[in-house]
């Protein structure tokens, strides 16, 4: 399970010479060794070909060796990493890090002098870990994942609660009191439990499963933190296979997603368009990034823009200053970037920002009017750009 710290220990990698290749290459398991070369042939010479854009020469002869250790490396354990692999190396150190990744990840190779790690912050800031909790009268099974990985984590239950063959010669109503109290302290104890776990930051995102009537009984007693973090309830018997549970979960999640992601845009809109605490637009980003403004970036999955990057100070812009300086720094440093937003995302995560990349077809439209990119600020300037 990858995690902010994880990535903030990742974004320390650096190559002076420009020479670290980021790797992210989905694994399938009936997918042979000739399939694997192909794939990695054509990502490694893409990779050539943006690092003689960029640099104005062609990788290294060292690099043959590094993507020849890359080869044999994902041929001999590729079972270890699931469904995908993200991959961080150079000529003289090897193979640096590697991470799993979901089956969902773009196949990607970039050699720079930072990592390329926007994939990684997307699935971090997208799919945090989440807890499905299934409730019955007297059970619960808490279930924890993260994306399409997802495990039992605890079972509960409650023994003590009475059947009908228990009432003897108790009246009706003293009966059924007996039995709400004995499920009262059977939903008490699982909400402790994952008021518990949350503390312990098992998860960020739960959900319900089970019938609507006991959820909502359940859902009483449990504690407010708890209850903030509740985004859905799933009908679940509490025998569901765990690959029907998984299902549900993500459908669930995926809808949080979209609607937060739906929000912030609307709120970019607003807040840029007002000139007050957003800005929109590569330029006017970038120069919120610069003064370290950005609280939350949303950028359009598909969008890809040349820039220019000072290699002393680290600034983007969309074109150099008069005399080719930094705009910043005055360093003649700067070299050209044929994608800057790769170089964006990480800054902004750097710089603890939430990331949003949008890949809705509907608020990709709604983005596109305000330049694919655009972000809320942390505090105002007296002038911004749109």
């Amino acid at each position: 399970m990858i995690t902010r710290s994880d990535l903030q220990e990742i974004s320390q990698l650096e190559n002076d010479q420009g020479h670290l290749l980021s790797l992210y290459l989905p694994l399938f398991q009936d997918t042979n060794d000739t399939d694997y070369n192909i794939e990695l042939k054509n990502l490694l010479r893409s990779a050539d070909q943006r690092f003689q854009q960029q640099f104005g020469s062609e990788l290294p002869a060292s690099f043959e060796g590094l993507f020849e250790d890359i080869r044999v490396f994902i041929r001999d354990n590729a079972g270890k990493y699931g469904r995908g692999i993200a991959l961080f190396a150079t000529p003289d150190k090897g193979i640096i890090e590697t991470r799993s990744m979901p089956s969902s990840v773009e196949p990607s190779a970039i050699v720079d002098s930072r990592p390329n790690l926007a994939p990684l912050i997307r699935l971090v800031e997208d799919y945090t870990p989440y807890c499905v909790c299934i409730i019955s009268r007297d059970q619960a099974r808490i279930l924890t994942g993260i994306l399409d990985e997802l495990e039992e984590h605890s079972q509960l239950e409650d023994d003590e609660v009475p059947g009908q063959h228990d009432q003897g010669g108790w009246s009706q109503s003293r009966f059924e009191r007996h039995i709400e109290d004995h499920v009262h302290r059977h939903f008490k104890r699982v909400a402790q439990h994952l008021f518990e776990m949350l503390e312990n930051n098992d998860y960020q995102h739960l959900i319900l499963g089970g019938p609507e009537e006991v959820v909502a009984g359940f859902r009483d007693v449990l504690h407010q933190y708890v209850k903030d973090r509740l985004i859905g309830h799933v009908r679940l018997l509490m025998e569901a296979n765990i690959n029907d549970v998984r299902s549900h979960a993500l459908d669930v999640i995926e809808e949080q997603v979209k609607l937060r992601k739906r929000d912030l845009i609307q709120k970019v809109e607003s807040e840029s368009l007002a000139k007050d605490m957003g800005v929109h637009g590569l330029t006017g980003v970038m120069e919120a990034l610069q003064r370290g403004q950005v609280l939350s970036l949303v950028v359009d999955h598909h969008v890809r823009t040349s820039g220019i990057v000072c290699t002393s100070c680290g600034a983007m812009s969309v074109t150099p200053a008069q005399g080719e300086t930094c705009p910043y720094c005055q360093s003649a440093e700067i070299r050209e970037m044929t994608n800057v937003i790769p170089g964006i995302i990480t800054t902004a995560f750097q710089q603890g920002a939430a990331i949003s990349v949008i890949d809705d077809e509907e608020q990709q439209e709604q983005l596109a009017k305000l330049g694919g990119i655009g972000a809320l600020l942390r505090f105002r300037v007296e002038e911004q750009s749109a």
